[in-house]
């Protein structure tokens, strides 16, 4: 599998419904999860090369020759980038007092740079305290924006937003098989780019560009070679899950055996012409999110949660892992 890191700028407020909330429409998340891009990229390869567009890459997608991360941040700081991991759902191997305030921040911390990740295996060992810094990547808010419906009155309603600092930003990293695949990507995600990801984007939110483009086996820095060397890690201690995702039934089993990770719900509503003239909610499935540690890899699988007479909808759920010696 070769990986391609791609580096995203978005040009305005983003809107990234939480479908594990009821208030989804008036709270918005600073990333956005791999269904979510896939879906996405479907919607994409159907404007770009119709109905084959969409078939490839759900065949590509099922055969493990295309895999994607959710989105995660990133930094630029003194003219270098800094790229962020979710926290590893790890517990420390021995216990050792903890300052109150520390915990905290341990706590409430979703974010680990790469750089930081051999300080946190040995903070995990019980060798050292991992003492995160306090890290903001954009700032949270609500939009009033106002719903005509013909022959009513304009209702207003909220709409959570956010907005990335101008030093930040999200990436994602792709795998596939051949130089075609990559080429086509590329096409794809700077289309994706100009129609927006997320929620609302008929009124301009979500928008970006591809500030860069990283061939992982042409990592330069030490960021980006220890993330392609954990990723080609198939025999690690444990696996680091970047993708919020699901064992298919078959491998739920042996996939949660001496597995560490918190569930997220997953649900939402098909908006496509193609399926049905108005939205059709999708099934809900609760998913292990990113940051998840396992023992045992798994290979998930892509879901039907809503059909009709048309066609299927399916939801992507195969992850992509790091391989992790704690």
């Amino acid at each position: 599998m070769d990986y391609y890191l791609y580096k995203l700028k978005f040009d305005g407020a983003v809107h990234f419904g939480q479908s594990e909330s009821a208030l989804s429409l008036y709270t918005t998340a600073d990333h956005f999860r791999a269904d979510t891009l896939f879906s996405a990229l479907c919607h994409t390869a159907l404007s770009l090369w119709g109905e084959d567009g969409v078939q490839a890459l759900v065949k590509q997608a099922e055969a493990d020759e295309l895999l994607l991360s959710d989105s995660m941040p990133w930094r630029e700081l003194a003219h270098e980038d800094v790229f962020y991991l979710p926290k590893p759902c790890a517990v420390s191997e021995k216990k050792r007092e903890i300052p109150a305030d520390l915990r905290k921040k341990m706590k409430r911390l979703l974010w680990i740079p790469v750089s930081d990740m051999g300080r946190f295996e040995q903070s995990i060992r019980g060798d050292a305290l991992y003492k995160p810094k306090d890290e903001a990547f954009g700032i949270a808010s609500e939009r009033t924006s106002v719903s005509i419906a013909e022959g009513a009155d304009a209702t207003p309603y909220q709409v959570g937003s956010f907005r990335f600092y101008s030093d930040c930003g999200l990436y994602i990293i792709v795998g596939v098989r051949t130089e075609a695949q990559a080429e086509r990507m590329d096409r794809l995600i700077s289309a994706l780019g100009m129609s927006g990801i997320g929620g609302k984007i008929s009124s301009g939110y979500g928008s970006f560009f591809v500030k860069k483009r990283i061939d992982l086996r042409k990592a330069s820095d030490a960021q980006t070679e220890w993330l392609h060397d954990a990723l080609e890690k198939r025999d690690a201690k444990h696996q680091l899950l970047l993708t919020t995702s699901l064992p298919a039934d078959d491998e739920l089993e042996d996939a949660l055996e001496g597995a560490q990770y918190q569930l997220v719900r997953r649900a939402g509503y098909v908006q496509s012409d193609t399926f049905a003239k108005s939205p059709v909610r999708k099934r809900t499935q609760m998913f292990m999110a990113a940051g998840a540690m396992l023992s045992r890899p798994f290979r998930g699988a892509l879901y039907t949660v809503a059909q009709n007479e048309r066609h299927a909808v399916v939801r992507y759920a195969k992850p992509m892992m790091l391989g992790v010696s704690f």
